[in-house]
Order: structure tokens, then sequence, then C-alpha cells
């Protein structure tokens, strides 16, 4: 929650800090809304299992790291410099094994606030949610499903590209409390 709270005032600060260079750059007349389609890889987080393979070769899947694939929507309201955005996308992991299911998957929402800043940069913070967790054990290992889990993510990028923090924690009876917590390189079109 307090991660959520401090990833809204610093978008909040932002934009206020940065307003005149928005009047700068110059808004747009009209609000403009569109698509977006978003990749990410991510990685991070507690090691939930180690994977031992025959060649001598380890491979460990951890609680935060994955490959996202998401799409939303975005807003940019007449004279706000804040860009809004809501996507929903799936972020899964596997072993390097082709013969086995190893892995975890989960369904991503995420909203965020996006500042444009001078020469296209920008700036991002907003609160995500993780659900349908699932640890997938293919009969090596027991399956755990995880509880619902919500946090908070904060990035910064350069046109279409971006690198992010998000911090959030995953909870089960099986394993207790589990950080989930990440950094991610972040491919992102606005249409």
């Amino acid at each position: 929650m307090r991660i959520r709270v401090v990833g809204w005032a610093l978008c909040a600060l932002s934009a206020i800090a940065f307003a005149p260079l928005s009047k700068a750059q110059g808004l747009p007349s009209a609000g403009h809304f569109g698509p977006v389609l978003e990749a990410s890889g991510e990685f991070g987080g507690d090691n939930l299992v180690r994977v031992f393979y025959r060649n001598g070769d380890t491979q460990d899947i951890r609680a935060g790291q994955g490959v996202t694939l998401a799409a939303g929507l975005h807003y940019q309201p007449v004279a706000v410099p804040i860009d809004f955005t809501a996507t929903v996308g799936y972020k899964f992991d596997r072993t390097a094994d082709y013969n086995t299911d190893l892995g975890m998957n989960r369904v991503v929402l995420k909203l965020t606030g996006t500042y444009m800043l001078p020469q296209h940069f920008w700036v991002e913070a907003g609160p995500v949610w993780h659900t349908g967790v699932h640890l997938n054990g293919d009969g090596y290992i027991p399956d755990i499903d995880f509880d619902n889990a919500f946090g908070g993510m904060f990035g910064f990028g350069w046109r279409w590209f971006g690198v992010t923090y998000t911090d959030i924690h995953y909870d089960s009876w099986e394993t207790g409390r589990v950080d989930a917590s990440n950094v991610g390189v972040t491919f992102r079109w606005k249409f």
C-alpha cells in the first residue's frame, strides 16, 4: 500500500515540478485516446525453484522474472501533462527444457500515469495487480497457487524504451510471503 501512495505522489510531484516544461513543448489542444501494446522482460524476486539438468547446468525460476505481453488503452486529457494508461497482460516464465511446462504464469493489470519530459523522455508511476499467479510444477514439484497481489511500479524511459521497477509480494499458505519485486526493460507502442 505504501509503495502505491509513494508512486502516485512521485508522479504528482513530477507533474507539478515539470509543468512549465510541458507548456514549452505544447500540450495537445484536444485530448488523445488510443491503443497501447507493450512487451517487457523482467528480472528479480525470490528464488522459487532451482532446476538441475543432466549436463550439470542449473536454472532458477524467480518470483518476479518473466516476459510480459500486454495491451490496453491510453488517454491524454486536454491541458493535463499526464497520459493515463491501463493495460492487461500475461506474464510467464518457463524452464529452458522444452519437454516440460515447469514455470510461472500470471495476469498483470497495470494503471499508470506517464509524464512527458523534454526530448521525448518520460517518467511514470502507478499501481499493479497480479492475479491468477500460479507456479506449475509439471509433476516434478507440487503446483502452488498464490493469492492476488497488489503493488506499485515506477519507470522512466525515452520514446518507446523504458526501465521499470515493480515492488510486489506474493503470498500462499505453502510458501508464506515471497518477494516478487523486479526490474524490467519495456518496449511500448502508444498509438
